[in-house]
């Protein structure tokens, strides 16, 4: 066990042009202590002492809250939840989406992301920079794709089932940033301005009470797949 004395401690849309929703799920550090340790260690033998048992190398996305369809989550396997990744330089998230549901458009500011399909069918979209077209692909099972470091990006369940996905980020330290939530953290009037400059400043203000906290990184997808697999009986 990792030392004793170390205490371990979402429906909305915004019609802007897309259908945008809750923030990706920020991970707490569940051992800051040992992470500090590890990260001090001069040598790999000094950080095996630190994980001293073998349950200290294994980790169980099953057991974690965010694993679920109902709408979806990110588990991620990362220097905030499992320490032995310290040093490692990669994070691997197992990815749920329920029927219709997305990752909102975000990016990663310190690594790339390389997602692989291993259930149902996934649609991406991902633009790397002002000028670039923006690159679309649609996942079926054994197929990846991969969103370069800071490229702004969203993947959605188009299909009535559930899907799932494994994702390999290039640090375990990402960094996760949902593009919805933080414009809306800028000054009101700052928005506007992007937005043209309409006199829209009490509808702003709406929308940004409207986008939910941070979930468990997924939320419901496009109002046109919801009305489809209602029609055809999926709950």
């Amino acid at each position: 066990m990792i030392a004793a004395s170390m205490s371990p401690k979402t429906v909305s849309f915004i019609n802007l042009g897309l259908l945008v929703a809750s923030a990706i799920a920020t991970d707490e550090v569940l051992y800051p202590d040992v992470v500090q340790s590890l990260k001090s260690s001069p040598t790999e033998l000094d950080k095996l002492k630190i994980l001293p048992d073998d349950k200290d190398w294994t980790f169980n996305y099953f057991s974690h809250a965010f694993h679920t369809n109902s709408p979806g989550g990110v588990v991620n396997a990362n220097a905030a939840t499992f320490p032995a990744t310290v040093g490692n330089g990669m994070t691997m998230a197992w990815i749920s989406l329920g029927p219709c549901a997305m990752l909102p458009p975000h990016y990663h500011a310190r690594a790339s992301n390389y997602v692989v399909s291993v259930e149902g069918t996934t649609e991406t979209y991902m633009t790397l920079e002002n000028g670039a077209r923006v690159v679309k692909t649609l996942l079926e099972p054994g197929m990846m794709t991969l969103f370069p470091q800071g490229s702004l990006h969203t993947m959605s369940n188009t299909g009535c089932g559930n899907t799932t996905l494994i994702s390999a980020l290039s640090s375990e330290d990402a960094g996760t940033h949902n593009v919805a939530n933080g414009l809306f953290d800028l000054p009101q009037s700052v928005v506007a301005a992007a937005f043209g400059g309409n006199p829209l400043s009490a509808k702003f203000a709406q929308l940004r009470r409207d986008i939910p906290a941070v979930g468990t990184g997924a939320s419901i997808g496009s109002a046109e797949c919801l009305k489809r697999c209602e029609a055809q009986g999926s709950k």
